[in-house]
């Protein structure tokens, strides 16, 4: 039985010496590809991990951002949809706990301190906003039971 060993390949463009290194050692961020994503004439990839630091900032800085633009984009859909189903907001509210756990969980260790404090706020400012606006939504409710009742 043979055993896998995974490394990386590098070469140094100015001196052209290659180096071998056992990626297994080293620590930084993994990355895998969308599914269907394959083309003929490239390597096929299943996973990569990323070492360079400021390489991993700006990929979960990106990463972040999309997805914190994507929930806004939900909220404003909320907001104008005129219905008085409240689902939708707790779909996104269970979908903004989902990104909260996995910034804390994934995300934090390659961050800094204060970009990662701004986001959990950010995060936290869009509950308070969901939140709101399902309140706002329970007590129309109400409100409109109270006058659809006949008065005795």
């Amino acid at each position: 039985m043979s055993s896998e060993r995974k490394f990386v390949v590098k070469k140094d463009a100015k001196t052209d010496v290659i180096t071998y290194m056992e990626y297994e050692k080293l620590k930084g961020f993994n990355v895998k590809p969308k599914d269907n994503f394959n083309f003929e004439d490239m390597i096929n990839v299943n996973e990569m991990i990323i070492i360079n630091p400021t390489l991993i900032e700006k990929l979960i800085d990106k990463k972040c951002k999309r997805t914190l633009e994507k929930l806004i984009m939900m909220l404003s859909i909320i907001d104008e949809d005129d219905s008085d189903d409240s689902s939708s907001v707790d779909i996104v509210l269970d979908e903004l706990e989902r990104f909260k756990t996995l910034v804390t969980n994934k995300y934090e260790e390659f961050m800094e301190k204060e970009e990662y404090k701004m986001l959990l706020k950010k995060i936290d400012i869009i509950k308070k906003e969901l939140e709101l606006r399902k309140n706002v939504k329970y007590q129309f409710e109400l409100n409109e039971e109270k006058i659809s009742k006949p008065k005795r």
